[in-house]
């Protein structure tokens, strides 16, 4: 693979530029991994200050996540190793046509949509815009299942706006107030888009409201992390089609497969380089006064060993370390595996959902309040964070799809 720049080819698998190497004086040098202890030097600051939890690490994993560090690394290895990986990784060759390559972890087209003119006329039909969207939100609950109180009561407590940027929803922070949900718009009508992101929305605030709401003491309300809101968030978004009238049984069963696969891509890729992110995070603490060009020979070498565990065998070789590549890594120490977390539990509630009443059982789940991950888990569905129920949906799923 090249890439052309000004008449020169770069060759990304040996890092040189019309045929040469690259000079180090040409580059930004391991500016990157100054940056990373330089948060390593905040962190060690605090460390004196927390006996129990005397690393960042420990921090992160304890105190702000709640699930034991290890728990965490054996769900990713988990994640990882899983036999689905076989099949998965035929569904994304079929599907591309070709053989896989590194960059194809981050593939997520794993169906085509119907046409957008479409789905905004479906739209535009039963919501002119976004203030006929609030306004009909009782209705809108009835008819997934909610009773007329318990819909009148959420529905009324939900004000919609539009947003400059993405979606987003925030959680009443008083009980007089309500929740707000922000979402986007095409220039004379709501759009699918706008439509698909206020469903999304829709199912952060119902759990904000009973969270708020419903929970057995003020000190516990919200949930535990951002994993659980998503879950709902998720759950009421593939509800989108149902609310328009234009979803079939058909359909049903082809969108939670499709959400089957696409989780489980997602937390595969995602996984990868938060375990790199956590080996290198124990190598600072091992190796004290480290150098910034030391810390990237170790990084580097630690996304080179992950990817060969458990990524090459599907995707091939990995010249460019593209596991250590996630910004995230600077700005945000030590938070990818929330990301990999929030598949996996989503996806975990999604599945739980399936078959059950859906107003009764959100009412239910979000009103448990704010406890430890692992018990919020075995409360709402019947037991801790596991990969199975994804890693079991995906394997059915991609026999489905492939008839």
């Amino acid at each position: 693979m090249e890439r052309t720049s000004a008449g020169a080819a770069w060759d990304p698998a040996h890092n040189t530029v019309g045929g040469k190497p690259v000079a180090e004086a040409d580059t930004i040098g391991p500016e990157r991994y100054q940056h990373i202890l330089a948060h390593h030097g905040v962190a060690a600051r605090f460390d004196v200050l927390y006996p129990e939890a005397p690393t960042a690490i420990a921090r992160k994993f304890d105190l702000a996540r709640e699930i034991p560090e290890t728990d965490v690394e054996r769900l990713l290895i988990d994640l990882l190793e899983h036999p689905v990986r076989a099949p998965l990784a035929a569904f994304l060759r079929t599907r591309l046509g070709r053989a896989l390559e590194p960059q194809d972890i981050y593939f997520e087209d794993v169906a085509e949509s119907k046409p957008a003119a479409e789905l905004n006329a479906a739209v535009k039909a039963r919501f002119a815009d976004e203030l006929a969207f609030q306004g009909a939100l009782p209705e809108v609950l009835r008819g997934l299942g909610f009773p007329a109180a318990e819909a009148d009561f959420l529905g009324a407590r939900i004000k919609v706006e539009i947003a400059k940027g993405s979606g987003h929803a925030m959680r009443p922070m008083l009980g007089e107030y309500g929740a707000w949900l922000r979402t986007n718009r095409l220039k004379d009508e709501l759009g699918w888009d706008g439509f698909d992101t206020a469903m999304h929305e829709l199912g952060h605030n119902l759990e904000q409201l009973y969270s708020a709401f419903n929970a057995p003491r003020p000190a516990l309300q919200n949930v535990p992390n951002t994993a659980c809101t998503e879950a709902f968030a998720f759950l009421y978004q593939s509800l989108a089609k149902r609310v328009l009238g234009i979803e079939d049984t058909a359909d049903m069963q082809r969108a939670q497969d499709i959400d089957a696969v696409a989780t489980m891509l997602a937390a595969r890729q995602i996984a990868g380089p938060s375990l790199v992110e956590l080996r290198m995070w124990r190598w600072i603490y091992a190796n004290p006064g480290a150098t910034p060009a030391a810390l990237r020979d170790a990084t580097l070498a630690i996304a080179a060993d992950v990817w060969t565990r458990y990524y090459q065998q599907d995707f091939g070789p990995d010249h460019t370390h593209i596991l250590a590549a996630y910004q995230h890594m600077v700005g945000h120490p030590l938070y990818l595996a929330d990301y990999t977390l929030g598949h996996v539990i989503s996806h975990q509630i999604r599945s739980h959902m399936h078959g059950k009443d859906l107003a009764t059982e959100t009412k239910r789940i979000c009103s448990i309040g704010r406890v430890t991950p692992d018990l919020w888990m075995r409360r709402a569905v019947g037991s801790g964070v596991a990969v199975a129920p994804l890693a079991d949906d995906c394997t059915a799923a991609l026999v489905r799809l492939a008839r």
